[in-house]
C-alpha cells in the first residue's frame, strides 16, 4: 500500500512538472511575439476558443497600461491573436483569465443580459474566455461567427 501511494505521488509530481514546463513554453512564446509584457504562466487555459474543433491555448499578460490575452490559434510557433484591455479601466494586478461555457439558450441569454451580441452562437464544444478583476464587470470573450475574430460583451 505504501509503495502504491509513493507511485501515485511520483506520477502526480511528474505530471505537475510537465504542466509547469508547458506553461513556461507558452509564456516564452507569448513573450517572443509580444515582449515587454508580464505573461503569467499560471494563467494558461486550453480549449476550442475559435470554434474550429481544435484545442487552442490562451495566456494572460499585463503591462503598466494594458491587460493582454494572447490566444494561440495555430500552435506556439505562429503569432497569436492578441486582445488588449485598458489597465486604467480594470485592475491588472487582480486580473484573472478563465474558460467560459458557451452552452446556453439564446432566449435565456437575452433575458439575462438584455441583448445578444452580433455573431454570438451557443455551442456545446466551443468555449469562451472570461477576463475578470474582482472590481469591474467581466469581459466575456467569444468567437464572433460573423466577423470571424474574437469579440466581447460586458454587462
Amino acid at each position: 500500500m505504501r509503495f502504491q501511494l509513493i507511485g501515485v505521488l511520483l506520477f502526480i509530481a511528474c505530471i505537475s512538472q510537465a504542466l509547469a514546463q508547458r506553461a513556461s513554453s507558452i509564456k516564452a512564446s507569448a513573450a517572443r511575439y509580444v515582449p515587454e509584457v508580464n505573461w503569467r504562466a499560471n494563467s494558461v487555459v486550453r480549449a476550442d476558443f475559435s470554434c474550429q474543433g481544435r484545442v487552442e491555448t490562451a495566456i494572460l499578460g499585463t503591462s503598466q497600461s494594458q491587460i493582454l490575452i494572447a490566444i494561440f490559434l495555430n500552435g506556439l510557433t505562429k503569432p497569436p491573436e492578441v486582445l488588449r484591455y485598458s489597465a486604467k479601466a480594470r485592475r491588472a494586478a487582480s486580473a484573472v483569465l478563465a474558460i467560459e461555457d458557451m452552452n446556453f439558450e439564446l432566449q435565456e441569454f437575452e433575458k439575462d443580459v438584455g441583448y445578444v451580441p452580433e455573431g454570438l452562437r451557443p455551442s456545446k464544444t466551443c468555449k469562451g474566455l472570461n477576463l475578470s478583476d474582482g472590481a469591474t464587470d467581466s469581459a466575456h470573450i467569444f468567437w464572433n461567427h460573423l466577423t470571424r475574430r474574437f469579440d466581447d460583451w460586458t454587462l
